[in-house]
C-alpha cells in the first residue's frame, strides 16, 4: 500500500471509529432517562389489584418517566403501616375512615382527596357447597338458618376497621337486625380476598364456610362462587374508594403521583374501573 493509500486508510479508520464511539455515547444518553424514571409508592385495597394491575401497564406506557410501585392489602392493614412510617405517595382506601383519619391528622396534600371508583357489597356461597343449607341459601337473612354454618366476613375490628368490606358486612347484618343471631358463625378474614377465597375452599381459620360478604367485584372474578343475594346501598355506608396524596411525598415524586392520580379520573382508568372489572363509577 502507497504511502497516499495508507492515509487515507487511517483517515478512513479514524473515521470509523469516532463514528462508532458516537454511536455507543449516544445509547448511553438515550438510556439515561429510564434510569431517573420517578417511583410512585402506591398503598391500594386488595381489591383493587386486578383492576390497578391492569391501569399500571397502560399508565407507564404512556408516561415512561414513572414507574409505579403498589402495596395491596386490608385498607386498616395499609392505614396502620402509614402511621408507623410506611412509605405511601398515594393511598387508595376502600372506604372514608382511614382517609378521615389521615386528613384529620394532617398527613394528606390539601385539595387531592377524591372518590377513584364505588362498590356493592354481595353475599357468595360455594358454587359446589358443602352443606344443603348452603345450597339452598337464597338471601341475607337466610343466613340464620340453622344449616348455615361459617360466615366468612372481613376482620370489623378496629379503628379505623381492619377490613372495609367487613364492616360494611357488619352494618348490612345490623341493619337486617340479624347481627346478633349471626354473630357466632362469623368467621373472620385478615383482608376481602382472603374471605374470597375463603369461600372458594368452603373454609378459613380452619372452620367450614357456607357463605360470605365480599364486593361484587372480587366475585366477579371467581368462578367457585355464586352471588346469592347483593346489599341494598341502605343498608350501610357507601362503599366508596378515596384516594389521597400523602404529605410526605414531595418535589417531582409529589409531581408523578398528582400526575397518577389525574390518570386514574381519566376515560382509559375508569374505562378499565368500570367495564373489564365491574366498578361503579365515582
Amino acid at each position: 500500500m502507497n504511502f497516499m493509500n495508507r492515509r487515507r486508510f487511517i483517515t478512513w479508520m479514524a473515521t470509523a471509529v469516532t463514528s462508532m464511539m458516537l454511536v455507543i455515547g449516544w445509547q448511553f444518553v438515550n438510556l439515561s432517562p429510564a434510569a431517573s424514571a420517578t417511583n410512585v409508592n402506591v398503598y391500594a385495597a386488595v381489591s383493587l389489584t386486578n383492576a390497578l394491575n391492569s391501569i399500571k401497564t397502560q399508565f407507564q406506557n404512556a408516561n415512561p418517566g414513572i414507574t409505579i410501585t403498589y402495596t395491596f392489602g386490608a385498607s386498616g392493614t395499609l392505614y396502620q403501616q402509614i402511621q408507623n412510617g410506611g412509605t405511601a405517595d398515594i393511598f387508595i382506601s376502600a372506604a372514608n375512615d382511614q382517609i378521615d383519619a389521615l386528613q384529620s391528622q394532617g398527613k394528606l396534600v390539601s385539595g387531592s382527596r377524591k372518590n377513584i371508583v364505588r362498590n356493592r357489597l354481595v353475599l357468595i356461597a360455594p358454587t359446589t357447597s358443602p352443606s344443603p343449607g348452603s345450597a339452598a341459601l337464597s338471601n341475607i337473612p337466610g343466613l340464620t338458618n340453622a344449616n348455615i354454618r361459617g360466615i366468612a366476613i372481613g376482620d370489623y375490628t378496629g379503628t379505623p376497621p381492619v377490613v372495609p368490606a367487613g364492616d360494611y358486612a357488619k352494618q348490612v347484618l345490623t341493619k337486617r337486625g340479624i347481627f346478633n343471631t349471626v354473630q357466632p358463625k362469623l368467621v373472620l378474614g385478615s383482608n376481602v380476598r382472603t374471605v374470597l377465597t375463603g369461600v372458594e375452599n368452603k373454609t378459613l381459620n380452619n372452620k367450614v364456610i357456607d357463605a360470605g360478604f365480599v364486593y361484587r367485584t372480587d366475585a366477579l372474578i371467581s368462578n367457585k362462587v355464586r352471588v346469592v343475594d347483593t346489599a341494598l346501598t341502605s343498608d350501610s355506608e357507601a362503599i366508596v374508594y378515596p384516594l389521597g396524596i400523602l404529605t410526605r411525598s414531595t418535589g417531582t415524586t409529589r409531581t408523578a403521583a398528582q400526575t397518577f392520580s389525574t390518570y386514574l379520573s381519566g376515560s382509559t382508568a375508569q374505562n378499565i374501573f368500570i367495564n373489564t372489572y365491574g366498578f361503579l363509577a365515582p
